[in-house]
């Protein structure tokens, strides 16, 4: 691919991360609002729900090692259609429990099929001696946006604008749209880029070599669990506070994560993929912890905004959803380890699994734990799982 297309390819891509980064902000990131206000669940049943919406992460390796011939851009395209089929169907057709968990199946279905692919293209398009900062820069695109989305959800559900309470389901009708947009932006992309590093096969890839990266992953299985579901369930929950108030924390997060990312990349590139290991399982020992201190001085009580706690626990709830700007440093980390890039795509595939498998255990398990123990203890125990970082980075001297 010559240097012009190669900018080319960069400048539909940018669009791409900009176009889901705003569907992922009007549809996915107000799941948990609408999980609440539509169907009424309660905290068990919001760690349970996550099964058919992270199962999917399993089936991922074995939809890349299926669809490998694709390449990587087609593949893309068949994850952004499936998006766009469950958004269409959550957004204008008002589906009842059942029918909205298995179009939230396919959804999802889809956001994780284009996860590692995301990684994987960012990878191919990046200038070989600035991986770290090229991801960087794509990261802070991502955040960018979101950053926007989140501004849009604050004020659509502020003026009442966005509500769930109507048929249409106007951000998730929004976010359909900005899809579709992103599936004709990735079919122009497949058009203009040569398929890179093809897989030589379609089976599922296990490397010994690998296991720092399944380590970090099977971590991030645990962590992420804190982004998505507990940490705005407290503000949900416990604080009692709406769609608006998340958007507005969601804000202040993408507005950090839009100086944290190319920071973090740039660091990446300076000091390699051990040191940014250990400084990953130091932030998110301390953030969680502090968040588990904080909210569970909220359990059983009430508070409002003009209550010191809530503060504190809206600054811990940011630190807790900044960490994913980290996540960077495992897909560099793959790439720096990779004994073949054909291998890249579908190791990333097998790490989201990974990453999956341990999230629909944890899901349940933190809900069932809070139930019984407290709050306290979900964010303490996903502050342990930073042990997996710190042995990925001692295992990391021998790759």
């Amino acid at each position: 691919m010559t240097e012009q297309n190669r900018q080319r390819a960069v400048r539909l891509f940018v669009a791409v991360l900009a176009l889901t980064a705003l569907a992922n902000g009007l549809g996915s990131n107000i799941f948990s609002n609408y999980f609440n206000e539509v169907f009424h669940i309660d905290s068990v049943q919001r760690g349970f729900i996550e099964i058919p919406r992270e199962s999917p992460g399993i089936l991922c390796m074995v939809l890349v090692a299926a669809l490998g011939l694709l390449g990587n851009l087609w593949m893309s395209v068949v994850a952004q259609v499936l998006v766009l089929v469950g958004l269409v169907v959550m957004g204008w057709m008002s589906p009842d429990y059942g029918t909205m968990l298995v179009f939230l199946f396919i959804n999802s279905l889809g956001m994780h099929l284009f996860m590692p692919l995301n990684d994987a293209i960012s990878m191919d398009l990046a200038d070989r001696d600035k991986v770290g900062a090229t991801l960087g820069k794509f990261k802070g695109v991502n955040t960018l946006f979101a950053m926007i989305a989140a501004i849009i959800v604050f004020f659509g559900f502020r003026t009442r604008l966005f509500s769930f309470e109507q048929e249409t389901i106007l951000p998730f009708a929004l976010a359909a749209g900005l899809t579709a947009g992103a599936v004709i932006l990735l079919v122009c992309m497949a058009r203009l880029m040569p398929q890179k590093n093809p897989v030589k096969n379609h089976k599922l890839l296990f490397r010994k070599r690998y296991m720092p990266y399944y380590l970090v992953t099977l971590a991030y299985g645990c962590q992420k669990r804190i982004k998505i579901v507990f940490a705005p369930w407290v503000i949900i929950n416990l604080l009692g506070q709406g769609a608006d108030t998340v958007a507005l924390l969601t804000i202040v997060t993408y507005l950090a994560g839009t100086w944290a990312a190319p920071f973090l990349g740039k660091m990446l590139d300076k000091l390699g993929v051990k040191q940014m290991l250990w400084m990953e399982a130091a932030y998110i020992a301390v953030s969680f912890t502090v968040m588990g201190l904080l909210a569970g001085k909220l359990a059983g009580g009430s508070f409002s905004l003009r209550d010191p706690l809530t503060w504190m626990v809206f600054g811990a709830y940011v630190l807790c959803v900044l960490f994913e700007q980290f996540n960077m440093v495992h897909s560099y980390m793959m790439r720096s380890i990779a004994l073949d890039p054909s291998e890249i795509t579908r190791t990333l595939s097998v790490g989201l699994s990974v990453d999956h498998i341990m999230a629909i255990v944890a899901s349940p398990v933190m809900g069932l734990i809070w139930e019984a123990w407290g709050v306290q203890y979900v964010f303490y125990l996903a502050a342990l799982s930073a042990l997996f970082q710190i042995a990925a980075a001692a295992l990391s001297r021998d790759v």
